[in-house]
């Protein structure tokens, strides 16, 4: 961001520039919601070290103390802003990304509407998750249907939905390692840690709240081991194995080749039918029909029976989150930022000590500050660090 000027009018410095800020926008959002609790109620709190191209030789000099969440956030919306203003242009002009791997107008829309979410700024989140849906169809990317999602997939940034992913390739370090890399830990379908530890299950409790109509109910292996979702040598793989109930099969293997040691499946990162949970949370908490955003979204995609009987459409949402984006890695964010604590009573977890109710206040929710980052920093002490708790 340093080396290009902000008002520059080349439409190739306009995309780059616009890369930098998304990513460092993105970066904050994350780490903001790591090291303090949600904004709405915490502005004045310490968060992070905010380290931009205007401060970074004085930080490296003198270090750099925690910033407030309001100070982060506000860097944070400042820049994807900007990123978008620059997007336009860039794009209008004709620079477009080469792949998924880049930010593109819908996914710096989509980084808005994720940030004002969790500001609780809901009538500026609608909008941006609308923008988003806008530009993702412009870039040919839609929902997947019922007919996309009814077998195990989420493996490639080729599939319609993604909108922003981790390309990975054969001939990359993570894959060539073997076992260390993502599919590993979370496939059921292709080798790895997967098959040792006995794969990763879905809660108990929320996997019975999704319906038998609902195609995702086919995502994890039932109380009776089977998935309506599985073809015949796919569920006698699972069989052979020994899953257990309540085991994910929503993610396919690299190439749809099972049992597959090529762990090379892409990482989502955004997909677009998280903009449509958004888009009908933030309409339902500003005062507008969010209730027929998600009714629409989830019978045409998902469960064509699908009724809503929760009067609480917030809540509603979250769960139809929990389930559409399970194992996406944005779960924690909706529990911070709703105040929701984590409860793993009624999961179904075999040993007591993964059986725990942690209040939303918990300091336990909050990373520790790396004693590297205190050490190094000359701004920051023992004092600054966050509060400790005990185990749960």
């Amino acid at each position: 961001a340093k080396e290009i000027d902000a008002a520059t009018s080349d439409a190739k410095e306009q995309y780059f520039l616009s890369q930098g800020l998304g990513a460092r926008a993105f970066s904050y959002w994350v780490l903001a919601q790591l090291f303090q609790f949600n904004y709405k109620g915490n502005e004045s709190k310490p968060c992070v070290p905010l380290i931009t191209d205007k401060n970074m030789e004085a930080a490296a000099d003198n270090g750099c103390p925690r910033s407030t969440v309001q100070d982060v956030y506000t860097q944070i919306t400042t820049d994807l802003t900007t990123a978008v203003d620059l997007l336009k242009k860039a794009e209008s002009a004709g620079e477009e990304r080469k792949d998924k791997r880049y930010i593109s107008l819908a996914v710096a829309y989509g980084l808005q509407a994720r940030v004002y979410l969790s500001m609780h700024e809901y009538a500026q989140a609608a909008i941006a998750a609308g923008n988003a849906i806008e530009a993702a169809a412009n870039e040919g990317i839609s929902p997947a249907g019922m007919t996309d999602v009814n077998k195990p997939t989420f493996w490639t940034v080729s599939e319609k939905n993604w909108m922003w992913g981790i390309i990975v390739n054969e001939t990359d370090e993570i894959v060539s390692s073997g076992i260390v890399n993502w599919p590993s830990h979370m496939g059921s379908l292709n080798f790895g840690y997967a098959n040792f530890s006995g794969g990763l299950q879905i809660n108990k409790d929320l996997y019975e709240q999704i319906p038998n109509t609902d195609v995702r109910k086919g995502w994890w292996l039932g109380g009776d081991l089977r998935s309506a979702n599985l073809s015949a040598s796919q569920q006698a793989m699972v069989t052979a194995y020994g899953y257990k109930a309540y085991t994910q099969v929503k993610f396919a293997p690299y190439n749809n080749v099972l049992e597959t040691s090529i762990n090379a499946n892409d990482i989502p990162l955004m997909r677009v039918e998280e903009m449509y949970l958004i888009k009908a949370e933030a309409e339902a908490m500003s005062g507008q029909d969010g209730k027929k955003t998600l009714t629409d979204f989830v019978t045409t995609y998902r469960n064509e029976k699908y009724v809503v009987n929760n009067s609480d459409i917030q809540e509603e949402v979250f769960l139809q989150r929990r389930i559409e984006l399970w194992g996406e890695g944005l779960n924690w964010f909706d529990l911070m930022r709703l105040n929701k604590g984590v409860d793993r009573r009624k999961g179904g977890f075999p040993n007591d000590n993964m059986i725990f109710n942690i209040a939303p206040t918990d300091p336990i929710l909050l990373w520790p500050i790396p004693q590297a980052e205190i050490q190094a920093n000359q701004a920051l002490s023992a004092a600054d660090q966050n509060p400790t708790s005990t185990t749960p």
